[in-house]
C-alpha cells in the first residue's frame, strides 16, 4: 500500500493490535502513538537518546547492508504481521520488501516527498546567471 506520508502509513495500520515494523528512523516515530494497541519493532542504526515515544516497542540496533534470510529471521523472530517502510528510491529496502514478499506481509510504503517547483538550467552560463540573479552585490568569491 503506497501513502503520501507518515500520518498516512498510521491510518493505514490495522484498528485490531498488529505487530508491526518500523522500517522509518526515529524522527517520525511520534506518529504512531496514535495507534498504542501495535506492537513496533525498531531497527535502528544508534540506540535511542530516551525513552521511545511508544508505549510497546522493541529497537534492534544494527547497520546494513541486510540480507533478505536476515530480514525473514528478523520478521519471523518477532512475529511481525506488518511492516511499514520509507520509499528510499534505492535497493537498500530490497531485503525487507523481498522478505516481507515471501511472508505474505503487507506492506506500506510512504513515498518520496515531492520536489519543490525549481529552476532548470541546462549549460554553464546560464548556472552563472543563475548564481548571479539578484544578488546585487559582490559576493567575495
Amino acid at each position: 500500500v503506497h501513502v503520501a506520508d507518515t500520518e498516512g502509513a498510521v491510518a493505514a495500520l490495522p484498528d485490531a493490535p498488529a505487530r508491526v515494523f518500523l522500517a522509518i528512523g526515529k524522527q517520525t516515530l511520534d506518529a504512531f502513538a496514535a495507534k498504542p494497541q501495535h506492537h513496533y519493532l525498531l531497527r535502528l542504526v544508534d540506540p535511542p537518546k530516551g525513552a521511545l515515544p511508544l508505549p510497546d516497542a522493541f529497537a534492534v540496533i544494527d547497520t546494513g547492508p541486510f540480507s533478505v534470510a536476515g530480514d525473514l529471521a528478523l520478521l519471523k523472530d518477532h512475529r511481525i504481521s506488518h511492516i511499514v517502510a520509507k520509499n528510499a528510491g534505492g535497493v537498500g529496502a530490497a531485503a525487507k520488501l523481498a522478505a516481507a514478499r515471501a511472508l505474505g506481509l503487507p506492506v506500506i510504503l510512504i513515498n518520496r516527498p515531492s520536489l519543490p517547483a525549481r529552476q532548470v538550467v541546462g549549460d554553464v552560463a546560464d548556472v552563472m546567471a543563475w548564481l548571479a540573479h539578484g544578488l546585487g552585490t559582490e559576493r567575495g568569491v
